[in-house]
């Protein structure tokens, strides 16, 4: 249990949906840049920083997230997050060691 008397299911309060980038090509041979739907979790989300407060180029100026979630396979940088009607890019992805059944993202908005 938490400080707070929560345990963690407790603390997974939002619903996202995993998407994971799809390989296909069109007829130029590009990428299209299409999602699969993967399935649903309930996690916990929190800001890493404010994104006025990051450096002003383009993609380090999104909102940055920290996502908590149960443990799952599948889930790598090739997927995303939809929270909210937000596209949230995943970048990183740690299994928390102390506590093998959470799985910690680090996640960049993305539009």
């Amino acid at each position: 249990m938490t400080k707070s008397g929560k345990g963690f299911a407790g603390n997974l309060r939002e619903r996202v949906v995993i998407e994971r980038r799809v390989g296909a090509r069109d007829a130029m041979a590009s990428a299209t840049g299409n999602y699969a739907y993967m399935g649903e979790a309930w996690a916990a989300l929190s800001p890493i920083a404010p994104a006025g407060l990051t450096l002003a180029d383009s993609i380090s100026a999104m909102p940055k997230w920290k996502i908590t979630l149960r443990k799952r396979e599948g889930l790598d940088p090739r997927c995303r997050l939809v929270w909210r009607g937000k596209f949230l890019a995943i970048r990183g992805v740690v299994s928390d060691p102390q506590m093998p059944e959470r799985l910690m993202l680090t996640a960049e908005e993305v539009r």
